[in-house]
């Protein structure tokens, strides 16, 4: 079973909330968890993965190469890039690869032959390790510059599905990007984590509109309520509308801050906190859908 926990607005506390249901997850089920947010991923810091126990890149992904001895700086390859990744160096040009998408236009429009060439490129890599709560961390983790975070998580899942485990729990990146679509596609619950403020809503309703072109069944969670206690009707309603259960209401708490500097999910250090007893509270309704 695969259950995806995601946001539309960056910054409304779902990794934090991830890391503490994956805690209390891993205490009673057969468990792998993916870090899919593959441009900042950061669960292996709050699951303590002290050494990574393997790597695989993600290969297929290439970069144009221009011939400088060939070249003779007519420059239709620059002038045509969707990407402007290239540029005059002297009387010929180059490409810069941190830009470069490989989309072969430059050797299409290129007048000549044998002047452009593609040479193979890692764009980022797959690993996995143990954390400190006897269960597996795969995180994708993407080079910068480099494009395609969707099929580096899409690499991640594979890798996450052959520990062969019971349960697989992705954390998605927020937004409604690639890496998002291939951390929901294939899920069979997914988590809408949402804060009551306009932004948020707004964000949250365009995750809604691809789990809708998914099907996917979706629950929300309303992280931080009681900042903006007025709102929560409002955010209720939306969830509602989006026929999404609400299965948590999880407040403001300092000692989520004191977590995070240490290193570590809160419910583990800060058992009793109010943060704590949420995530408690929303854990024991997931337990049905698992």
């Amino acid at each position: 079973m695969q259950i995806t926990v995601s946001s539309g607005k960056g910054g409304v506390g779902k990794s934090s909330i991830t890391a503490s249901l994956l805690y209390l997850f891993g205490k009673e089920n057969d468990l792998i968890a993916v870090d899919a947010d593959a441009d900042t991923p950061n669960l292996d810091i709050l699951l303590n993965v002290k050494d990574w126990e393997g790597e695989e890149p993600l290969s297929g992904e290439r970069v144009a190469v221009i011939d400088g001895d060939r070249c003779n700086g007519c420059g239709l390859c620059a002038r045509h890039c969707p990407y402007e990744c290239i540029e005059k160096e002297g009387k010929v040009y180059r490409v810069k690869e941190a830009l470069c998408e490989g989309c072969n236009v430059c050797s299409i429009v290129c007048p000549h032959d044998f002047v452009i060439s593609f040479k193979e490129t890692i764009p980022g890599v797959v690993k996995w390790g143990k954390t400190n709560y006897n269960f597996e961390l795969v995180s994708a983790q993407l080079f910068p510059g480099r494009p395609n975070s969707g099929k580096l998580v899409f690499k991640a899942k594979k890798v996450a599905q052959s520990f062969n485990k019971d349960l697989m729990v992705v954390d998605a990146a927020a937004g409604i990007g690639c890496s998002v679509v291939a951390s929901i596609n294939g899920s069979d619950l997914v988590i809408v984590v949402v804060e009551p403020t306009e932004v948020s809503l707004s964000d949250a309703g365009r995750l809604i509109k691809v789990l809708d072109h998914f099907g996917v069944r979706r629950v929300g969670v309303i992280n931080k309520f009681d900042v903006n206690a007025d709102f929560v009707p409002a955010v209720e309603e939306f969830l509602k509308n989006a026929k999404a259960d609400i299965v948590g209401y999880v407040p403001y708490d300092k000692n989520v801050v004191n977590a995070m500097l240490q290193g570590k999910p809160a419910v583990e250090i800060f058992p009793d906190t109010p943060f704590s007893l949420a995530v408690k509270e929303t854990y024991e309704k997931l337990k049905n859908f698992v």
